[in-house]
């Protein structure tokens, strides 16, 4: 897999199926109109073809506060060290402040994917297959504390 500015425009479409539009809501309920959300909207997506740009971008000390396109690559790299890291969307401060930032490691190349399996180049399968393989392991597990770990705990 290349990790590229196309990459931005597989934005995933199975997110609104899962309820992604709840994190807005409050945001209509509170008051902002309508055209203001999708202006927010508009941004972040903006601000990831920004993440996802193949040539380096240094931002100096703001790289301490802000996401940048070498934060973000650790973010879908596969390698053991980068799991579970760099989840800020515009700011990688809360990655420092709570553990979870890590920098591209030094002495291997970033591998970018799912852990454990190629997706392939179907469109289907790689919107649905992590769906698919998380339905099977809730299904594997016993008892509610497992299923639970299955849909919550780390991959």
């Amino acid at each position: 897999m290349h990790f590229n500015l196309s990459a931005t425009i597989r934005v995933g479409w199975t997110g609104q199926l899962s309820g992604a539009f709840v994190f807005f809501l409050p945001l209509a309920w509170i008051g902002f109109p309508p055209d203001a959300i999708r202006a927010v909207l508009a941004a972040g997506l903006l601000c990831q073809f920004f993440l996802h740009a193949a040539f380096p971008v240094c931002l100096g000390p703001l790289e301490w506060i802000l996401n940048t396109p070498a934060h973000h690559r650790v973010h879908h790299a596969c390698n053991e060290t980068c799991l579970d890291k760099n989840y800020g969307s515009v700011l990688i401060l809360f990655d420092r402040l709570f553990g979870t930032f890590a920098e591209a490691p030094r002495e291997e190349p970033l591998r970018f994917g799912l852990k454990g399996r190629e997706l392939g180049r179907n469109p289907f399968a790689i919107a649905l297959g992590e769906w698919r393989a998380l339905l099977a392991d809730v299904t594997r597990a016993s008892g509610v504390k497992a299923k639970l770990t299955s849909l919550f705990g780390a991959p």
